[in-house]
């Protein structure tokens, strides 16, 4: 049990700072499209609902939730750069916050499934 709530803080603090990373460019992402910004805001609004989900123990409301915030991040960023998203085109790759934020979101998922390693037995 002592395990579990190591990685439950783990995920807490790793999706909190995807979190505020998002919230931090928020503002630049609404200058040039609004629709971006307000979701990088509804990110870190729903990394902070993940977090207190993650404490309280709740598989969906927690763990899912981050987990789908964090895959979500991670695929539209390669959108953004690859495809590109509407109205807002093609985007350069980068910057190095930008990486930051995509190893932190691919980490979350060691304490998710080493917290609730039942998901992988689920899984087959």
């Amino acid at each position: 049990m002592k395990t579990n709530k190591l990685y439950s803080w783990i995920g807490i603090i790793v999706i909190l700072i995807s979190g505020v990373i998002h919230l931090y460019n928020a503002y630049g992402e609404f200058q040039e499209t609004p629709y971006m910004g307000i979701l990088f805001f509804g990110f870190f609004l729903a990394s902070i609902v993940s977090a207190v989900g993650i404490y309280r123990g709740e598989l969906i409301w927690g763990w899912a939730l981050g987990g789908f915030l964090c895959l979500g991040a991670i695929v539209g960023y390669l959108v953004s750069r690859t495809v590109g998203m509407p109205i807002a085109g093609v985007e350069d790759w980068g910057p190095a916050l930008a990486y930051f934020s995509i190893l932190i979101e691919l980490f979350f998922f060691y304490p998710f499934l080493k917290a609730n390693p039942t998901v992988l037995k689920v899984a087959h």
